[in-house]
């Protein structure tokens, strides 16, 4: 397999975040009175734009609930998980060494609000390696899991859909992938990931999961 171009998600692939943020976010609903297990919302949320994020737990606290969610609860909790996560920036495992293990076009395709993402991004040390091509959920319409802002970056990059690589952790961000006509790798390896979450990126269309970046980075050297 030859690839042209690697789009990496950051959220579980790049950064140790997922855990941090799905803290805070249960502690939070919690707080509202909405009734969710851990791994339910997990599964439900993990990925998404913030856009669709607020939307469908708007949904579930109106069903809940019988009201809408409190104003500005979504940009409240964004800001406090945003200040959690860049004053803690913990690299996933072998991420850096896989990023520079292709020496080829890159990029980042995150749903992270971009302030927060050029952050993330700084804190790694890989502000060089992606330079431009860093593009978050701000930057397009439609996020995760629908395709847009992978088409996005692999517009950006100038490659054509077909010869870009996505490295992702989550079901949301595998079925963007394969809806913008790409070949997806799976990442299990963050201490985020349930056991059977492997199962899961292969049902949504993973061509390959791997469980530690180390064996992502020598995959990416024989591309």
């Amino acid at each position: 397999m030859v690839m042209d171009a690697v789009i990496f998600d950051c959220d579980g692939v790049l950064i140790d975040s997922e855990t941090i943020a799905h803290e805070v976010e249960m502690k939070a609903v919690k707080g509202l009175g909405l009734d969710f297990d851990p791994e339910i919302y997990r599964r439900k949320f993990q990925g998404l734009a913030v856009k669709s994020w607020r939307k469908f737990l708007d949904e579930d606290h109106r069903a809940q609930l019988g009201r809408p969610l409190p104003d500005l609860f979504i940009e409240n909790l964004c800001h406090e998980i945003s200040g959690r996560i860049l004053s803690d920036i913990r690299p996933i495992d072998g991420a850096v060494d896989a990023v520079r293990a292709f020496a080829r076009a890159k990029g980042v395709a995150s749903s992270s609000p971009r302030h927060e993402l050029i952050g993330k991004i700084a804190g790694l040390g890989l502000a060089y390696d992606f330079g431009d091509h860093v593009y978050s959920g701000d930057d397009v319409e439609h996020g995760k899991p629908a395709p847009d802002l992978f088409l996005l970056a692999a517009s950006r990059l100038g490659m054509a859909s077909a010869r870009c690589l996505v490295i992702e952790d989550s079901g949301h961000g595998v079925s963007a992938g394969v809806a913008a006509g790409m070949t997806v790798w799976g990442f299990v390896g963050g201490p985020h990931c349930p056991p059977d979450q492997a199962q899961l990126l292969t049902q949504k269309g993973a061509h390959r999961v791997f469980s530690h970046m180390d064996e992502i980075a020598t995959a990416l050297r024989r591309i």
